[in-house]
């Protein structure tokens, strides 16, 4: 059990690790998404608010299941899901927040190609016809 909860404190410093280099790197105009299941369902929030907001799904994450993972209601289950649960939400909280802080600095590169190619003709559109 400790080992579990050691194993999603790491997991959760990697998420605020996460945060702070995405913080540093992205434009300061980055949006951040929050994924509902698919990206066709996603929220854009402001770089700050973005990254807040996993860091608190993160945080929530863990609190939650560390305390079921040390509660009497977990005594009954197999030490082997005990040991594995508190783990294994944490790395999918990971793995959704890079995934966003991803999803953010391709968006990134697009805007910003888009705008280089604007301005390399002069024109917003890119000298484009249609």
């Amino acid at each position: 059990m400790v080992a579990a909860l050691v194993a999603g404190g790491v997991l959760l410093a990697g998420m605020v690790a996460a945060a702070g280099y995405a913080i540093r790197t992205l434009p300061a105009r980055a949006g951040v998404p929050l994924h509902a299941g698919a990206p066709e369902y996603s929220v854009w929030l402001s770089k700050r608010a973005g990254l807040a907001a996993w860091l608190g799904i993160g945080l929530a994450a863990f609190a939650v299941f560390a305390s079921l993972t040390a509660s009497r209601v977990a005594d009954h289950w197999s030490p082997s899901l005990r040991a594995v649960l508190l783990p294994s939400v944490m790395c999918v909280a990971l793995a959704a927040e890079a995934a966003a802080i991803i999803s953010a600095r391709r968006r990134g590169e697009d805007a910003a190609s888009a705008e280089a190619d604007g301005d390399a003709a002069g024109q917003p559109d890119g000298g484009k016809i249609g």
